[in-house]
């Protein structure tokens, strides 16, 4: 028996709209996340812990011992819900064993909310896509509850309050209990689907039934955080953070060999030097591994932490091999091989544009005019974030222009054309650091930290900031077409000066241009990442031609796979909305976006 004045105060904290976390006698509990039109009960005799995990996908549920009443709470939980809402659904799940048999029993009221029946059936046929031989049928019943159990509630009591019952028996395909297995990725994909279809079950029922202000199935999602995830996501990025990989694999003396290079006549392979490594891979691994990913219960949240782990694992043996070709076939696995419509788009670019666009006497900037410019545009956003420090600095341990964190770092050496200076701003500080900050405002450590990656959209978003801004030049397109020429390059087999030539003779890329090109993508071994520019540029351009939100982009760090999360976590109120580019506001930038929506070809990106 539950407590009175417990279950008066959980309907009073209901009514105030507060979220419930309350723990019930004999180890049961209640949790209702924000005030949702319905609740899934799983009463149980002996404690299944990944049978309960699949309720606890969900913003609403209730998880008891059958020994223990819980009548009266259900009944005040119905009574409150419905009448701030007008309805209120109740779904009763519990296990079913039956020889590998994978056929899903829906209980119903004959005749009551067809269309919210329909999308749980259909729901759950749906499902054939990960287990062909998942079924459902229909029973039209007032037995909706395991049949040693008595109803939660009285039939007549749930007309008067406007609730639904529906039970739902769930075969438990994703173990064999009598052989001790379990079959853990499958109940991941499992768990994952038949929490969308409820969720997408109850905005079925609500939409018809109840006034309400959900006005997407996601938004009927978690919208609070619980301790264990936020514990794992906390842990993930300081070990993604303490790698400092891209700091630990360029070369610290890229500018020195570039020298030697050109005096050699292009002959000697250069030899490249690297940041020591102050931490070992070997325990960061260990690490990595103790952190209790099976314990997150959102299937969203847990897929982005899982994919993240894996990235981070790759990335510390990558660590441990650089310097050999186990760190490029690890680096493939992790960045992807050259996708043939990224390289054909490389070749058609240099066929269109064969030539250096060489300007005669052309401003140039060295770095301390392009850090005043840089400045400025630093000195907006670091308003828009006060509680983050944003920071410039003239380094000589980089190559160029780049960025760690809310840190922009630029070469000692740099020379730039003049009329690149706005673009590069706007790729650097408008998108990458400002995409950083964004995700330091969220809830979630790995939306700054990174999602697995996140590299190709963050490069193909920059790129696309140079365009809308009216700064991508010849030069640059064939400078990111060259890259994707040098990764093929690479994995094909060529040598450091196998690939020098290529981009030198063939390309007719400068010396200097081409050795940089071939620097880093032969760094540490051979890093393949530099491809993903084009090819993040290419999709981001398809992103918006079939009708994407540009504007979602700018929330955080991950890639053009996880848009479809981030609109989720978006929706549920997890996320917040971003602070989005200044730039985004010029006239010219909102005409180049037309011309996007309406599908441009690679090669006419040119300003």
């Amino acid at each position: 028996m539950i407590d009175e004045v417990l279950i008066t105060q959980i309907c009073k904290d209901l009514e105030d709209n507060l979220p419930i976390n309350e723990s019930l006698p004999e180890n049961g509990i209640l949790h209702i996340d924000k005030l949702l039109p319905y609740i899934c009960i799983y009463r149980y005799k002996n404690t299944d812990l990944l049978f309960s995990g699949l309720l606890k996908t969900q913003g609403s549920y209730l998880i008891v011992p059958e020994a223990v009443d819980i009548s009266n709470l259900v009944d005040c939980l119905s009574t409150t819900i419905s009448k701030k809402l007008n309805a209120f659904l109740i779904i009763e799940m519990w296990p079913v064993r039956k020889d590998h048999q994978a056929e899903f029993d829906i209980s119903c009221p004959e005749g009551k909310a067809p269309a919210t029946i329909n999308a749980l059936k259909e729901g759950i046929d749906e499902m054939r896509i990960i287990y062909p031989e998942i079924s459902a049928v229909v029973s039209d019943t007032k037995y909706r509850y395991p049949k040693h159990l008595k109803p939660l509630l009285d039939i007549d009591e749930t007309k008067e309050s406007g609730t639904l019952i529906i039970g739902l028996q769930v075969p438990t395909i994703y173990e064999r209990p009598e052989e001790n297995e379990i079959f853990s990725i499958f109940y991941r994909k499992f768990a994952s689907r038949l929490s969308e279809i409820i969720k997408r079950t109850v905005f079925e029922f609500i939409r018809v039934q109840t006034s309400n202000p959900y006005r997407n199935y996601l938004m009927l999602g978690k919208t609070n955080i619980d301790k264990i995830t936020l514990q794992s996501d906390d842990q993930l990025a300081d070990i993604s953070e303490g790698m400092s990989f891209l700091l630990r694999t360029t070369p610290v003396n890229s500018t020195q060999q570039w020298k030697k290079f050109k005096e050699n006549n292009f002959s000697k392979i250069p030899s490249f030097n690297y940041r020591l490594i102050a931490l070992d891979p070997e325990l960061e691994k260990r690490k990595l591994y103790d952190i209790a990913l099976d314990k997150v219960d959102d299937p969203t949240l847990a897929f982005i932490l899982r994919d993240k782990r894996l990235e981070i694992e790759k990335q510390l043996t990558m660590l441990e091999e650089r310097g050999t070709d186990n760190f490029r076939f690890i680096g493939e696995s992790l960045y992807g091989a050259v996708e043939p419509s990224v390289l054909e788009s490389a070749y058609a670019i240099l066929k269109a544009y064969p030539e250096t666009d060489t300007v005669g006497n052309t401003q140039k900037f060295d770095c301390h005019e392009f850090a005043f410019h840089a400045q400025k545009e630093l000195d907006y956003y670091q308003e828009k974030f006060p509680r983050l420090k944003l920071c410039l600095e003239i380094r000589k341990d980089v190559a160029g222009i780049m960025v760690s964190e809310t840190n922009l770092f630029i070469s000692d050496q740099l020379s730039m054309d003049a009329r690149r200076c706005d673009a590069l701003i706007q790729h650097e500080v408008a998108t990458h650091i400002l995409t950083y900050c964004n995700g330091k405002n969220q809830p979630i450590k790995q939306m700054y930290a990174g999602f697995a990656g996140y590299d190709q959209l963050q490069e193909g978003l920059a790129v696309l900031a140079e365009y809308l801004v009216g700064g991508l030049t010849v030069n640059r397109l064939r400078l990111l077409a060259g890259r994707v020429i040098a990764a093929d390059s690479l994995t094909s087999g060529a040598t450091f000066l196998e690939t020098f030539q290529l981009l030198y003779r063939s390309h007719n890329f400068s010396d200097r241009t081409a050795y940089y090109i071939t620097m880093r993508i032969y760094r540490g071994g051979g890093l393949t990442k530099d491809a993903v520019y084009l090819a993040g540029l290419v999709h981001v351009i398809q992103y918006i031609k079939e009708g994407g939100n540009l504007e979602t982009l700018y929330t955080g760090k991950f890639n053009t796979n996880h848009v479809i999360l981030i609109e989720e976590l978006l929706q549920r109120g997890v996320l917040k909305p971003p602070i989005l580019p200044r730039f985004l506001e010029r006239d010219d930038v909102k005409k180049r976006i037309e011309k996007l929506k309406n599908g441009i070809n690679l090669i006419d990106l040119i300003n």
